[in-house]
């Protein structure tokens, strides 16, 4: 069992000065949904696929109800949930706070557990033009809903900075509709591109 991953090199903005920055990225393997955990719990023991995925919608109901009455969650072995605020400023000086997302700190337990990991440096494949890179995820998006940021750096073999501008422009040109703010953004397919 190993973390795969791969080094990018991300060019710094026209504003800054300075060498392209080079940052490990780790590769997933797949996105564990809903039925995934629940199969995967269900080998573990003697409950039924139904019975862990009641538990585990219980469990989100739960950490939203706390959190919504201005509780933090802390769970013991994974982690600490709290709200996150971002203040605006409004036109007419005033400020006003929103809710902008939700806090996740990664208990020590578990970090400490992810540190025995073993770490496999993949050697970056090529990168695609972008034809070929708008092809794939073409190819990708009439498979699945929607697609991460993430995700289209590992589908394409890409950096963050160039799948963002990618998407960006994707999102310009109208076949890409932008949907969710802060860290959960995804975009979806709007029009049959072929």
């Amino acid at each position: 069992m190993s973390i795969k991953f791969s080094e990018y090199t991300t060019p710094q903005p026209k504003d800054r000065e300075g060498k392209p920055q080079t940052h490990a990225r780790a590769i997933a393997r797949s996105t564990r949904k809903m039925d995934d955990i629940c199969e995967l719990v269900c080998e573990r023991g003697s409950i039924s696929s139904a019975d862990v995925k009641a538990v585990l919608d219980s469990f989100v109901w739960v950490i939203g109800f706390s959190l919504k009455r201005g509780d933090h969650v802390e769970l013991e072995g994974l982690g600490h949930f709290s709200p996150s605020l971002h203040t605006k400023k409004l036109s007419n000086g005033r400020t006003t706070v929103v809710l902008d997302n939700v806090n996740f700190r990664c208990s020590e337990k578990l970090k400490k557990e992810l540190k025995t990991v073993h770490l496999q440096k993949i050697k970056k494949a090529e990168s695609y033009l972008p034809e070929e890179r708008k092809n794939r995820l073409v190819n990708y998006l009439k498979q699945h809903e929607s697609i991460t940021t993430i995700t289209y750096t590992g589908l394409n073999n890409c950096s963050r900075y160039q799948a963002t501008a990618d998407l960006k422009k994707y999102v310009e040109e109208g076949w890409l509709t932008r949907v969710g703010r802060s860290t959960h953004v995804a975009y979806l397919l709007t029009t049959n591109e072929e």
